[in-house]
């Protein structure tokens, strides 16, 4: 039997890892065939319900507010959820019928027996029936009294699974390789229907893994009422050779009226009105204007310990940052410079010479329960030539032990060197791709 794991994602953890890798692995990004999309259709994809490859689109939801999201470059997919039923869409992607019903319901993973860890266990005819609406039907009509009772308590108000849309591909990857696409979710419904989005991954020895990515209430990033999620990454790194497929999907629930819709890309696309808060990736804290020119220091509240906020300096080969006044940090997120792998070292008293660890970027390292009021990041190549002008030159992620006012500075460890080729002619990896990534690597 094949093994499902069911994840909910909350605002502060958007992506998790399917498995960390090895530090000898270095991480090579899948590039999947029409990534973008840019070939202004679905080619390469295979698709169910009503989804089309779009430039910018206006949409509109119930109470009239209108979002108009933009592509990465000219074109993205556009998910609307209709033109499948639920059941058909998991019969497209292969995996068991009711699968999306319980991700977005109960616990966190199966265990052997199919129930769901951490939530209540829902009678299988109760999974059956949230799946069982043909389009236009409102599923919720045709249950009992006491099958809305079963659902509702373990679902935020879900009833049932009507319709939607679905896109997947396949692909080979290396240990060691990640795959990654933004996403960004509108709902125009309110609450109580949730209408969730998901990603799936299925892995080369049957291991399919389900994601709640947005809906409007939770799990996954709630938007409340006719909201917008606002950019972000699924990201997963992946640690058996062989083939993966890789799929996105959007649904109502009970009912099949103000659909919502779900955009991907292969980088950071844009919103209006701006979707993406301040400290986030696409929209990082900057230094102060009366920064000095060595050190680049930030001070700003942290109301969601958990939830990494993101700062921006200007150039360097590496980096100390040092907590000046208010919690310690708990982990850190580094940006897809160079060959993507860091050294991290934590402070003896005199210098920074205990190493923590080594990771790739992307993935969360933790510096335990604890956390650290200063540590070195080192590995950065001369060779990335980062532009001291470029405001983006290296976002860092960064989560905290508790709430309250930051103070910490991030300062350049620079070298003197010969000329530098010009980021423009080198392979560098966009750092739009940083957008999200929580993968979560402990340190040892």
């Amino acid at each position: 039997m094949d093994k499902f794991i069911s994840r909910k994602l909350t605002a502060s953890a958007v992506v998790a890892a399917l498995t960390i890798c090895s530090t000898s692995i270095i991480a090579a990004p899948i590039v999947l065939n029409n990534h973008g999309f840019e070939t202004g259709d679905l080619s390469g994809w295979d698709f169910i319900g009503d989804v089309v490859a779009s430039n910018s689109t206006d949409v509109t939801t119930d109470n009239g507010t209108v979002y108009s999201i933009s592509p990465f470059q000219t074109h993205m997919a556009y998910l609307d959820s209709q033109g499948a039923t639920v059941t058909e869409i998991e019969e497209f992607l292969g995996i068991q019928v009711g699968s999306l019903f319980e991700a977005q319901s109960v616990g966190n993973s199966t265990n052997d027996s199919g129930n769901f860890e951490g939530g209540p266990e829902i009678p299988q005819e109760v999974i059956s029936n949230a799946n069982s609406a043909e389009s236009g039907d409102v599923n919720t009509q045709n249950q009992s009294p006491v099958e809305i009772a079963d659902i509702e308590p373990v679902s935020n108000g879900n009833f049932s699974l009507t319709n939607g849309s679905a896109i997947s591909q396949s692909f080979f990857a290396e240990a060691g390789d990640t795959i990654s696409m933004s996403w960004n979710y509108v709902a125009r419904d309110y609450i109580p229907y949730t209408d969730p989005s998901f990603a799936i991954l299925v892995g080369p020895n049957g291991e399919t893994i389900v994601d709640v990515l947005a809906t409007t209430t939770g799990p996954g990033f709630a938007t409340g009422s006719d909201g917008i999620s606002g950019v972000f990454q699924f990201t997963e790194e992946l640690t058996e050779a062989g083939e993966y497929t890789i799929a996105f999907a959007v649904t109502n629930s009970g009912d099949t009226a103000l659909n919502s819709a779900l955009f991907l890309d292969n980088g950071t696309s844009l919103c209006e009105p701006n979707c993406n808060e301040e400290g986030s990736p696409e929209n990082p804290l900057l230094p102060e204007e009366d920064d000095t020119p060595d050190v680049f220091d930030f001070t700003f509240e942290v109301t969601e310990p958990s939830t990494p906020i993101f700062i921006d300096p200007i150039v360097a080969i590496g980096y100390d940052y040092v907590v000046h006044d208010g919690p310690n940090v708990a982990s850190v997120i580094l940006p897809s410079i160079g060959d993507g792998v860091f050294d991290l070292y934590g402070w003896d008293g005199g210098d920074y010479t205990n190493f923590l660890g080594s990771v790739n970027a992307g993935v969360e390292f933790d510096f335990g329960s604890l956390g650290v009021d200063r540590f070195r990041v080192s590995g950065i190549e001369v060779e990335a030539g980062l532009d001291p002008t470029d405001s983006t030159a290296f976002i860092t992620g960064l989560t905290f032990v508790s709430a309250g006012t930051v103070d910490i500075s991030q300062t350049p460890i620079s070298i003197e060197v010969a000329a530098v080729p010009s980021p423009s002619t080198l392979p560098l990896i966009g750092l739009s791709l940083l957008a999200g990534f929580f993968m979560r690597r402990k340190r040892k």
